[in-house]
């Protein structure tokens, strides 16, 4: 219960909290419209329930699983329409930001090609660094099968990242 004093003030949860739990929803749902709507909704359900708060673990995990939740069940209604995200025009933009921006951008898209559950495991993993239990209890599976999906999907986001390689004189396949 010791995490229990973190929701008595949900104001300064909410502004604590918001903009981690926005680009949750944002990396699962993969746009800015319904991450926003997602996140909001996760909120209002984070207040109605925060008497079932049992405070065995930080506020912002709990948080975490209601966005996660919101955001699959928000796929599951609808099919999004993946809006890109443009990196702003700037004469005095630097190489090195440009390459950056086109990264991120490349990023995004190899996101765009993973299932829902798939992005919500690699955001929970390589964003918030939440160990595989944790990650199989916010989507609802064993943590064997959280290990599998990241494998899975850490496989295509390299498919999709990283170019083919040339042929060699052979005619096989370079790598």
């Amino acid at each position: 219960m010791a995490f229990q004093a973190e929701l008595s003030d949900f104001a300064a949860f909410y502004e604590r909290t918001y903009q981690v739990a926005y680009r949750t929803a944002l990396g699962i749902v993969r746009d800015p419209i319904l991450a926003a709507d997602v996140t909001q909704q996760a909120y209002v359900d984070a207040y109605e329930h925060r008497q079932h708060f049992r405070g065995e673990a930080p506020g912002h995990a709990w948080l975490h699983r209601i966005v996660v939740n919101t955001a699959l069940a928000s796929l599951r209604r609808r099919r999004p329409v993946v809006i890109r995200e443009i990196a702003p025009t700037d004469a005095t933009t630097d190489a090195e930001t440009t390459a950056d921006a086109a990264a991120h951008l490349e990023l995004m898209a190899a996101l765009d090609q993973l299932k829902p559950r798939a992005r919500a495991a690699v955001v929970l993993r390589y964003y918030h660094d939440y160990d595989y239990a944790t990650i199989a209890q916010m989507i609802g599976t064993t943590p064997t099968n959280v290990g599998s999906l990241l494998s899975r999907a850490m496989d295509r986001l390299r498919q999709e990242l990283e170019p083919e390689l040339p042929a060699d004189e052979t005619g096989a396949p370079g790598r």
